[in-house]
């Protein structure tokens, strides 16, 4: 997995012994009979959690698993197992984060293989050899920006965006080649239309949202002080799948004059419109800036078994689908840049923090230490001391 620790030279080897992802509390408690051993993480019972704040606890539990002395954790990403015949997949296991113990995807069959050894009382030994290499500080990476200017207000800013950076067990054709294909499309589209916007439309490719939206997130940093003058972004990273829904990132004030645009699409497909913010992507940013970070939700039944894997290559890639997410794409970036009143503004802080809070945000933002805004949005007052 991305950004995990290596066994020492030569390989090591250990006991296995199962671990409940559905009670990660109790082994916590229990990470002492780890030591010398390799973990397998499986799944009995009945989740407590949802999976947002079971990911956040699997990463407390690789810390703990760490200090214990475990050889070495066979879990995936946040605990999950492989899907599709053969396949691994990568990934992140924390916004930023890095373990010191090694952590591996296995297929699923030979995981299905480990699990049922254990379930009738043998207990193999596993040996992993796995060396990975850490810079000695920080590496330089970049956005790619572009933009059309503004007619009449340049100095507003709709952003449409998608991320460049991907995983090198292939392509990373499906995420996210098609994402980023298509807001070059949609740049060229307009261009060559000859139509200019009322408003500046930025194209930004990404970087490091693999590693917990670090692109996105210096984009807000850098731009904090024109923040007030953006109107949101626009971005697809969810598989190879046509857009079924645009998510508004928490903004249901603006779901009344996005609907009868949604409508006009229907030449095209059925769009459905929400407030929903999704949190796995480059609009979460905006979002937590209160701005509507807008997500292209996807219709990817495949994306499973692409997702951070050896097939995510371009035979994954459906071109009709691609020409006609690019398409919304465009028409959504243009409809909103010109509109003859501006489309959002940001929410102040009050009202972002409860926004965020009743979209379910608060404890994963707070656990990753995202959490910008405190106690606001709690309904709590606090009094003099």
């Amino acid at each position: 997995m991305g950004w995990t620790g290596s066994t020492p030279s030569g390989g090591a080897e250990g006991e296995l012994v199962a671990v409940n992802i559905f009670d990660l509390d109790q082994e916590i408690k229990n990470v002492s009979k780890l030591k010398g051993k390799i973990a397998l993480v499986v799944a009995k019972g009945s989740p407590k959690k949802g999976f947002d704040m079971i990911f956040v606890d699997f990463g407390d539990f690789l810390r703990a698993a760490g200090q214990a002395g475990a050889v070495a954790v066979i879990g995936g990403q946040g605990g999950s197992k492989a899907s599709g015949m053969n396949l691994t997949h990568t990934g992140i296991l924390g916004f930023d984060a890095d373990f010191a113990i090694p952590v591996v995807s296995m297929t699923a069959e030979d995981q299905g293989q480990l699990e049922r050894f254990l379930d009738s009382g043998v207990a193999p030994r596993v040996r992993f050899n796995v060396q990975n290499t850490f810079t000695n500080g920080p590496v330089d990476s970049a956005n790619v920006v572009g933009e059309i200017r503004g007619r009449e207000n340049p100095e507003q800013v709709f952003v449409v965006g998608a991320h460049l950076d991907s995983w090198d067990l292939s392509e990373g054709a499906t995420d996210n080649g098609t994402g980023s294909a298509s807001v070059l499309a949609a740049a060229e589209a307009i261009v060559r239309s000859g139509l200019k916007p009322r408003r500046t439309i930025r194209f930004v490719l990404f970087t490091g949202e693999e590693q917990g939206l670090d692109g996105s997130f210096a984009y807000v940093k850098q731009h904090q002080a024109e923040m007030p003058n953006h109107l949101g972004d626009l971005v697809l990273d969810e598989g190879q799948g046509p857009v079924k829904e645009f998510q508004l990132g928490g903004r249901d004030d603006l779901v009344p004059s996005f609907a009868p645009f949604s409508k006009s699409l229907m030449n095209i497909r059925e769009v459905k419109v929400d407030e929903k913010v999704e949190s796995g992507t480059d609009t979460l940013p905006f979002s937590i800036a209160g701005l509507p970070g807008i997500n292209m939700n996807q219709d990817s039944p495949e994306y499973k078994y692409t997702h951070h894997s050896a097939v995510d290559a371009l035979e994954a890639v459906k071109r009709d689908v691609l020409v006609q997410n690019a398409t919304l794409m465009a028409m959504t970036a243009f409809w909103i840049a010109d509109r003859p009143e501006r489309f959002a503004s940001p929410w102040p802080a009050e009202r972002t923090a409860k926004m965020l809070r009743a979209q379910g945000q608060y404890e994963l933002l707070k656990a990753f230490h995202l959490w910008p805004y405190g106690d606001l949005g709690s309904g709590e007052k606090k009094g003099p001391e």
